[in-house]
């Protein structure tokens, strides 16, 4: 039997009392309006028969199909579903690798803002540092004004403690421009952490969330239909753009890092160099003050002996002018007897008033005394003016070797031992970052 049944068709001829050769019905019996011939009711029969077998047939394939289509799609449903735990098992450890990746990186950022900081503090603890050496600096210069007369000079001292002060004041504006460079770079290091750590949450959600779509089978509880989720966001990320996502951060955060340890590379070879610069120019100024204090020293002690030697010599030269004045006074009397004489002579008589050997004697004597008196009187006046210059000479010197004590006692008591109150440490501690923190990148250091 094929599967179209064969159709039959029924004569459309109605039985009517008019058609019927058996005329109206007896007995008073009504028949149906309608009525069939057997031919047409065994056509009926054979239809329905044959309507009946193809629909059994029909009903037969369908079953066949149905079984065919639920194994397919049961062997479909179970293959998908295999390969989609196979694809959330994948997605689960390509998250578990870029969450490992971000965490480590996170640590690392971490480590890296804790020694940039550390760092930032040294350089903190430096430039405070600095302020009392420049303190004491300038208030060398101060003290050194004090200097009198010809002592305040422009000396090597003087020289060195202004290039010191000038070179202090310089690298406290260095050490203030690495300050503000490791806040700059404290600050992408926290923009990159920041980064990092939104992305780990993310990724730890996420990896919670696929960890759970893993677990799930087909007799887990409380399950239901969300049409509203089967859909694709065109706005979601792809895998590509989620790996290039995590890999730029942690691309950032490594250059960051990098940038960071160069940072701190600068800031230890800036603090070594300009502790060894400030504490040689600090050691030169000491040394221009002790070479200083020893000149003052010769010339004071060449002073004092001058002075002694002054003293000495005003002595002296006060016994000279008292022999001196002694030598004009013993000539009073020996004037006074020859002009007694001369004048006691004037009185001869007449022709006894000769001009003898003894009157040319007298005049002569007389002569004599007068010019003595008048070279001991030069010698006398000259004698109180070399004693008037020695005296001044002496008050010279006195105030000179005054002078040179106030300059020594402001060099020496005052200055030098204010610097030697400094004691020079470097700035760079012996340990400033452990072995796991050394930079091995090498980088030109430029200042």
């Amino acid at each position: 039997m094929t599967s179209q049944a064969m159709k039959y068709t029924i004569p459309s001829t109605k039985y009517t009392p008019e058609n019927t050769r058996y005329g109206m019905p007896k007995n008073g019996v009504t028949l149906p309006a309608t009525r069939y011939t057997v031919h047409e009711w065994t056509g009926s029969n054979a239809n329905q028969y044959m309507t009946a077998g193809s629909e059994r047939t029909s009903s037969h394939n369908l079953r066949l199909e149905s079984e065919r289509l639920r194994c397919e799609t049961a062997d479909r449903t179970r293959r998908t579903q295999k390969d989609i735990n196979v694809k959330l098992q994948d997605r689960i450890e390509n998250i578990t690798y870029w969450k490992t990746e971000v965490d480590r990186q996170l640590q690392k950022t971490d480590q890296e803002i804790a020694n940039l900081m550390a760092s930032k503090k040294q350089l903190e603890q430096a430039h405070v540092a600095t302020q009392l050496p420049h303190e004491v600096a300038t208030t060398c210069l101060k003290h050194r004004e004090g200097r009198l007369s010809i002592d305040l000079v422009h000396d090597d001292v003087e020289v060195q403690l202004l290039k010191e002060v000038e070179m202090i004041e310089n690298v406290q504006a260095l050490l203030q421009q690495r300050i503000l460079e490791s806040d700059r770079q404290l600050s992408e290091l926290r923009h990159c952490k920041n980064n990092l750590e939104a992305d780990l949450k993310d990724k730890c959600s996420s990896y919670g969330l696929d960890s759970r779509c893993a677990s799930l089978n087909n007799g887990s509880l409380g399950m239901g239909i969300h049409n509203n989720a089967v859909k694709i966001d065109p706005k979601s990320a792809t895998p590509a753009s989620y790996e290039a996502f995590s890999h730029d951060n942690i691309t950032n955060s490594e250059k960051q890092r990098v940038s960071s340890c160069r940072q701190r590379e600068l800031n230890e070879h800036t603090m070594h160099q300009t502790s060894n610069d400030l504490q040689n120019q600090a050691e030169t100024v000491n040394e221009s003050f002790r070479i200083r204090i020893l000149e003052m020293i010769t010339a004071k002690t060449n002073l004092e002996e001058n002075l002694n030697q002054t003293i000495l010599e005003i002595g002296s030269m006060n016994e000279n002018i008292a022999a001196l004045k002694e030598a004009i006074r013993l000539k009073d009397s020996p004037m006074r007897v020859a002009h007694m004489r001369l004048n006691t002579r004037a009185y001869r008589p007449n022709i006894e008033l000769v001009r003898d050997p003894v009157q040319y004697g007298l005049v002569e004597e007389v002569a004599q005394i007068t010019d003595s008196v008048e070279a001991l009187t030069s010698k006398l006046n000259e004698s109180l003016n070399k004693l008037y210059n020695l005296e001044c000479n002496k008050k010279a010197l006195e105030e000179d070797i005054a002078v040179k004590t106030n300059s020594l006692n402001i060099d020496q008591s005052q200055c030098l031992r204010l610097r030697k109150t400094l004691v020079w440490r470097s700035f760079r501690p012996a340990t400033m970052f452990s072995a796991t923190t050394v930079c091995h990148s090498k980088v030109p250091i430029i200042l």
